[in-house]
């Protein structure tokens, strides 16, 4: 995230009953854009160990989004956060079929891979591009529609999904999921805009119109943040360490005087910003 994510080596903790200087970690620090970060115990894990930190400072706002958000298809959000796969007890999880609606992005790319890991059979998404297309199946997409050309839900079959990740929340989108979502199966907003001021659970953000036995969230990533990033960290480390998940980015910035620059890439200006297919994510790295 903007400002939000960090990286580095542990250089006082006079209170940390978990993390000790000298520690790798990763996390959230406000404002994060500096060689020296404050931040609380609580946002904080120990970074993997097969990840460079440059790398590593790209992932916890992403990391954890998509985490708490394909954990909160198999939970209610005032539940416990669920350890692990939250669909190991779906009586589907043999065939699995999960659709993240925008897959390039950085909540896209690390969502796909946390859903492969999670044991989905099928995960459906959208890009655009030859490059952009190849990107997303390298990552366990198995099914992808350039969404310059068809829509992703138009090119579905009825009745063929059972989970909607729909990290790119834009109005209507409920609607049309309605068709393919099956009996049992879970529509979840990534909110945006008004959906994310308003938190409304109803039109224009979910579908006026669900399916019977499909159950929808604008889900409000807030609470969980406060109350399970480090359980979410701790977890995210085990999957790079295992080698399930991977750091994806577009392009590495180093000092903080470039800023701008990555600002400006990440708009659209230069080769490869988002006018011009740039995916994954963005590194600034202080020195």
């Amino acid at each position: 995230g903007c400002g939000n994510d960090v990286a580095g080596t542990v250089m006082e903790c006079p209170d940390c009953t978990r993390l000790k200087p000298g520690d790798r970690v990763w996390g959230a620090g406000h404002p994060s854009y500096a060689e020296f970060v404050s931040s609380s115990e609580a946002d904080l894990a120990l970074a993997p160990e097969n990840l460079p930190l440059e790398q590593a400072g790209t992932i916890p706002e992403v990391g954890l989004t998509s985490l708490f958000s394909l954990k909160r298809t198999g939970s209610l959000p005032n539940d416990p956060m669920p350890e692990g796969s939250p669909w190991i007890n779906d009586t589907k999880s043999g065939n699995l079929t999960v659709v993240i609606t925008s897959g390039s992005g950085g909540t896209g790319f690390i969502g796909i891979e946390i859903a492969k890991a999670y044991g989905a059979t099928h995960i459906a998404t959208a890009a655009s591009g030859e490059e952009e297309i190849a990107f997303v199946k390298g990552l366990g997409a198995t099914f992808v529609v350039d969404y310059k050309k068809a829509d992703l839900f138009e090119s579905l079959p009825d009745d063929s999904v059972d989970v909607v990740y729909d990290n790119y929340g834009e109005e209507g989108t409920a609607d049309k999921a309605m068709r393919t979502l099956r009996a049992g199966g879970v529509y979840l907003l990534l909110p945006h805009s008004g959906c994310y001021a308003k938190k409304t659970q109803g039109p224009p953000c979910l579908s006026g119109n669900p399916k019977p036995g499909v159950r929808q969230i604008n889900y409000n990533t807030a609470p969980d943040f406060k109350q399970y990033s480090a359980q979410g960290l701790q977890e995210l480390t085990q999957m790079f360490e295992a080698g399930k998940l991977t750091a994806q980015i577009a392009k590495t910035f180093r000092g903080l005087n470039s800023a701008a620059a990555a600002f400006n890439f990440s708009a659209g200006g230069g080769a490869g910003g988002v006018s011009d297919n740039h995916f994954g994510k963005i590194a600034l790295v202080p020195n």
